[in-house]
């Protein structure tokens, strides 16, 4: 019997036959539709692997992924899109929001980390996959990787990165209409509310300030009691006390390289951030976490769990409050590799005809091999068959 699940993880078998190889240190983002995949890492695939021979753009670019894949949520199937030509070498670590129909695409590493770092930004279509860089002038960040972004109006922002050696937590701004960059701060000591330099955090913004969250450098990670935050009004840096889970004030522990959403809670209006996994050096971590931007409340969510310990993974939230996960690197009876499996969570009690459209597809696995007309004939609302993706 179908039954809705909030909190719950499920696994999603791949129904194609082609799928991405497991990954780490690679980006996802959805619509309503699709999770697209870009780029990752994988120094440990057989170099005889039958279904790589013939690949390519991964003889040339191995360990790294010149790859950008598709997964419909409706089909469940994997699509990779026909853009390598003009995909960068710098393939891990990077940044990638979705604008649109487009992926922005930001910096980035090639192998060895740090060697080859990329401060371009690309444009890519995620439905026919052309792809191409955007002609850039004005005050260029450094080419680095692990940095995060947010768009914001015409405003792609950047906070943070490593170029392998040195980390900083400098903001940096691009105008997508002008196309011109700007050094919105560059941290230089000058107040002591500037925080260290970083990589691998990840960022929630409220409209008007950036809130950064853990992050580390090779040998350190960030925690979560203390959040520094940037006023993009007032151009400035703070540093903002979060408030504990439960009696015992409980934080989230100290992490990199974990996976961050948000999402606007409707009850409340109030702006929630949900983190997950991550790593601080030694132990790796499963634990879910949620966060109130307008109280700073963490809130630890102990009914939900991922599946295993992961980090280098990468997450996304659906607009009716899904979130995916898919690859990263897991730990599980003290063995680490790379997965390649997607899970998802309902971090939110969607609309009732989302509901339904779920377990339609629970009982009628088919339905997507039945004509648009037939399925339009028995009341299916067209938007939901708009979500099969039979290309």
């Amino acid at each position: 019997m179908y039954a809705f699940k909030p909190f719950v993880f499920t696994k999603h078998d791949v129904q194609s036959l082609e799928k991405p190889k497991a990954r780490s240190g690679h980006r996802v983002v959805c619509d309503e539709r699709n999770l697209y995949s870009y780029g990752g890492f994988n120094p440990n695939i057989d170099r005889n692997d039958p279904d790589m021979q013939n690949d390519q753009s991964w003889t040339a670019s191995r360990p790294l992924f010149k790859e950008l894949w598709k997964f419909n949520f409706a089909t469940k199937c994997w699509r990779r899109l026909p853009c390598q030509k003009m995909m960068p070498n710098e393939l891990a670590s990077n940044a990638v929001v979705l604008r649109g129909g487009n992926l922005v695409i930001h910096g980035g590493t090639g192998v060895p980390f740090g060697e080859n770092c990329n401060n371009n930004v690309y444009i890519c279509n995620v439905n026919d996959g052309e792809m191409h860089i955007i002609p850039a002038s004005g005050e260029l960040p450094d080419p680095q990787y692990g940095q995060a972004v947010i768009c914001h109006g015409h405003y792609l922002y950047t906070v943070g990165g490593t170029t392998g050696l040195e980390y900083t937590c400098d903001i940096h701004r691009f105008d997508l209409k002008n196309q011109v960059w700007e050094s919105v701060y560059i941290c230089a000591g000058r107040d002591q509310c500037e925080p260290k330099g970083r990589y691998r955090h990840e960022l929630a913004f409220d409209g008007r300030v950036i809130y950064v969250l853990g992050g580390g450098t090779a040998s350190e990670a960030f925690g979560f009691a203390e959040i520094p935050a940037f006023d993009t009004f007032a151009n400035k840096w703070m540093t903002l006390c979060a408030q504990g889970d439960n009696k015992e004030k409980t934080f989230p522990a100290a992490r990199r390289c974990h996976g961050l959403v948000q999402y606007v809670d409707e009850r409340t209006n109030s702006t929630l951030v949900v983190i997950s996994g991550g790593y601080n050096g030694t132990q790796v971590f499963n634990d879910i976490w949620r966060l109130d931007l307008s109280i700073l409340q963490w809130t630890c969510l102990t009914m939900c769990a991922l599946p295993q310990p992961t980090y280098f993974h990468s997450t996304t939230l659906t607009p009716a409050g899904q979130m995916f996960t898919f690859g990263g690197i897991v730990k599980e009876d003290n063995e680490v590799a790379r997965t390649d499996e997607t899970h998802s969570v309902w971090l939110t009690i969607p609309k009732l005809s989302e509901i339904c459209w779920e377990a339609l597809n629970f009982y009628h696995p088919d339905l997507k091999k039945k004509r648009q007309e037939d399925l339009l004939h028995i009341g299916v609302p067209l938007k939901f068959i708009q979500r099969f993706d039979t290309s």
